[in-house]
């Protein structure tokens, strides 16, 4: 539930959504605001949630959003009943919607027109298909690759017809989570949705191949800056700040890489090699880091190994997280800056082994993964 507060001339009319439009635009007119309500944005409104969810709603509306459409999504979750209410809630709590729009869509269509069309639950992590391997692999922590993980050792619950066909004709003891994300990925071509579902996953499971995977986990220094209304600037903010809040920085940088992969963007003689690249921050001895994750389909070189480095590190400062940095991140001590790069600062991008060499004191090892990964020198 919200509170809304309109402002005409220097009063404030406070109503509370979700109200029938009928209601709204009666309690306008009484307060003399002659605007319809879908030409009143929030230039000439404020929102003011009155619950955990009212404040989670709040991140989806955009300026350009009327009180008529407003009003309509707020009302939308208490139409829904039992398990489909809750479902909407949960996806609001957990940011999952980009915005109205995006909230939209899931009201028309179900939660396949965000998802995909099964839950896969492991050790009591869930996530929906179809979705980007690397966000399962995260997910789920570092454990078998999905290429290699057999649909036996994890729990699938269809959340469509479609859904149900599909689970019909897999198999779970040869079958891997891989080949069960690519057939939710497929089945939204129509093409695909109406083929002959045993024949379809014929084709889908020679298309599939399992491919071993290595990781390799690449870490950098953050910096911190916190905005000071007293002198309109930014300052730097001792890492305390970003130790303490270290949860909030890394739901930010989730909602920012999700579902972005920059491996397209390697140059050439790097992506075959690379199947995919996330970001993520860590605490060591109590500081926090920034950490790219590298899923490896075959050996680096030393060479390849240093072009990666510094290719992750030219792409911290001018691709996906180039404006990271600019946003502000929502926490206890105020809104926090992060960036995984700084104009007056040496950073640097370090393999994980010369990473604790330098940083923790552990001694280097070279790493033998993938009939030979060698540590950057």
């Amino acid at each position: 539930m919200l509170n809304i507060d309109i402002y005409h001339t220097n009063q404030c009319l406070s109503l509370e959504l979700p109200l029938p439009t009928e209601v709204l635009a009666g309690e306008l007119r009484a307060f003399h605001v002659e605007k319809p309500m879908n030409d009143i944005t929030q230039e000439d409104f404020t929102l003011t949630p009155t619950s955990e969810l009212g404040e989670h709603f709040m991140k989806l509306v955009r300026p350009e959003d009327s009180l008529q459409s407003i009003a309509t999504y707020c009302r939308t979750p208490d139409t829904l009943r039992g398990g489909a209410r809750q479902a909407l809630v949960d996806l609001i709590m957990a940011d999952r919607f980009r915005d109205l729009d995006h909230m939209h869509d899931y009201l028309q269509y179900g939660p396949d027109a965000l998802h995909g069309f099964m839950r896969l639950t492991r050790d009591g992590r869930s996530v929906l298909l179809p979705t980007k391997e690397i966000n399962m692999y995260h997910c789920f922590g570092p454990q078998t690759p999905m290429g290699l993980t057999r649909l036996a050792e994890m729990e699938l619950e269809p959340v469509s017809e479609l859904g149900r066909r599909l689970m019909a004709e897999f198999q779970p003891y040869s079958d891997t989570v891989a080949i069960a994300n690519l057939a939710c990925e497929l089945v939204k071509i129509p093409a695909f949705a109406q083929a002959d579902l045993g024949k379809f996953m014929e084709g889908v499971r020679v298309f599939q191949m399992p491919m071993d995977t290595e990781t390799l986990n690449f870490y950098c220094p953050l910096f911190v800056r916190q905005y000071d209304p007293g002198t309109e600037e930014y300052e730097p903010a001792d890492s305390v700040y970003l130790a303490r809040n270290e949860d909030d920085v890394r739901a930010a940088l989730q909602a920012w890489t999700d579902g972005k992969d920059e491996t397209e963007f390697l140059d050439d003689g790097l992506q075959p090699k690379i199947a995919s690249l996330g970001w993520e921050i860590e605490r060591f001895g109590g500081e926090v880091y920034g950490k790219a994750i590298c899923e490896i389909r075959a050996p680096l070189t030393d060479s390849e190994q240093a072009e990666l480095a510094q290719w992750l590190s030219e792409h911290a400062s001018d691709g996906l997280l180039e404006n990271f940095g600019e946003y502000p991140i929502k926490t206890g001590d105020g809104d926090l800056y992060v960036s995984f790069w700084d104009y007056n600062s040496e950073g640097y991008m370090l393999p994980e082994d010369e990473f604790r060499a330098q940083m923790l004191g552990e001694p280097a090892q070279d790493s033998q993964g993938m009939g030979g990964m060698e540590a950057m020198a």
